[in-house]
């Protein structure tokens, strides 16, 4: 019996290290590159059960490390596993009925299941495979018709449409970069946040562009103060901004005897923490004009909303799991007074929160774009250096820049 109450909480203690770990890397990514945290994750050995959490952030990391088709491998196991575990096994379930959430297996929340397509879109793009991003997008697409329910906005992500946008855009499928566009200014307003003014410009430079005249005077009224679009031979220049890295859950817990004092009972949810208002922004900078990215995805914003939506089940199930052991106890105490007070401390220790998720996503994306014949442009970010990008003119351009390196990705056309 003692040996069984060790091999618990040896098995939980496990996880709860691994995890404290796992946070610990990610606030390390706002002093250390994406491959030093990268090759410090890589050195991990997680559980099973935690594998999809371990491939979302490996797969990030190797984007932002520039080894596109290793994020590439990564990130498409992850959605694999993703996809497999939406369904837990009977056997979680109990494990997670009688110890704790963290012995089911990490299936993802609603945002990963739709970032990781846009992780994989960039990945694919900036491997010069622009069909294979216009594949994850038809995903995204997808994933997110089969997360909607109703009017709420849960796994809706603004900067999905955004880049489906852009890659339609650039294989000249207006009509879909338009509904995307529409799609994407759609969801910032419904989230009370002000849709970017280089997304308004879209709406009507494509629907311009289509000679859809009666979108195009409808999108005028909308934006009284933007210029009209005219016809260009210019560069285009779609600016991506990965800035911060995204809240890291905390644990909060209580512990109230019984009614006769005999035993303790520990309650133990997530939450995350007040969100920070501190955000930078990326500028892009040619000799005659700049522009500054502007807010399409609060990812803090979309990660506490995701928690939200589950914490009823969470809550059900912690009530579950606590009345369990504190029949478990009453019943052992019953036979052995000592096992009873050893398994009430046991019961007590293995009662942590599942603090698990995506947790090195950026905190913030952001959004610009420009139109110029000049042929160099000069990108700042905070906690970076000034870089100079060159451009062909004519040409379509995505640049991916964020706050975690001095790197900018950048695929031309």
């Amino acid at each position: 019996m003692y040996k069984c109450v060790f091999l618990m909480l040896c098995i939980i203690i496990s996880g709860c290290t691994q995890q404290q770990e796992n946070h610990h890397l990610a606030n390390l990514l706002h002093n250390k590159n994406p491959q030093f945290i990268l090759e410090k994750l890589q050195a991990s050995e997680p559980a099973e059960r935690d594998y999809a959490q371990f491939h979302l952030n490996s797969g990030f990391l190797q984007l932002m490390s520039a080894d596109f088709s290793g994020a590439i491998k990564t990130l498409s196991q992850a959605k694999r596993e993703m996809a497999l575990l939406e369904a837990s096994s009977v056997s979680e379930n109990v494990g997670a009925g009688t110890l704790n959430e963290t012995l089911r297996s990490y299936s993802g929340y609603p945002t990963d299941r739709v970032m990781v397509h846009n992780m994989l879109a960039l990945s694919y793009l900036f491997t010069n495979d622009i069909y294979g991003a216009r594949v994850e997008m038809l995903q995204a697409d997808i994933a997110m018709k089969k997360l909607a329910t109703g009017d709420q906005l849960n796994g809706q992500l603004a900067s999905t449409h955004l880049l489906a946008a852009i890659i339609y855009e650039l294989l000249d499928e207006q009509s879909n970069a338009l509904i995307s566009y529409n799609d994407a200014a759609d969801i910032i307003a419904q989230r009370g946040l002000p849709v970017p003014l280089d997304l308004q410009q879209a709406l009507l430079r494509i629907s311009f562009k289509l000679g859809a005249t009666d979108r195009y005077e409808a999108y005028k009224k909308q934006f009284p103060a933007l210029p009209a679009p005219t016809d260009s031979n210019k560069s285009q220049v779609f600016a991506l901004y990965f800035d911060g890295v995204v809240s890291q859950k905390k644990q909060n817990s209580i512990v109230v005897p019984n009614t006769d004092f005999s035993q303790l009972i520990r309650i133990s949810v997530p939450a995350y923490p007040p969100i920070k208002s501190d955000r930078g922004r990326a500028r892009i900078t040619t000799q005659s004009m700049h522009a500054t990215t502007e807010l399409v995805e609060n990812v803090d914003l979309l990660v506490r909303e995701d928690l939200s939506k589950e914490y009823p089940s969470i809550l059900l199930l912690t009530t579950t799991r606590a009345i369990a052991k504190y029949q478990l106890v009453k019943k052992a105490d019953q036979q052995d007074s000592l096992f009873g007070a050893l398994l009430n401390i046991a019961t007590l220790l293995t009662e942590v929160a599942d603090l698990r998720s995506w947790n090195m996503l950026p905190a913030s994306i952001q959004f610009s774009y420009i139109e110029t014949a000049e042929n160099a442009l000069v990108i700042d970010s905070r906690y970076s250096q000034s870089q100079q990008i060159n451009i062909e003119s004519g040409s379509q351009n995505v640049l991916l820049i964020n706050s975690l390196s001095n790197e900018v990705f950048h695929y031309q056309q």
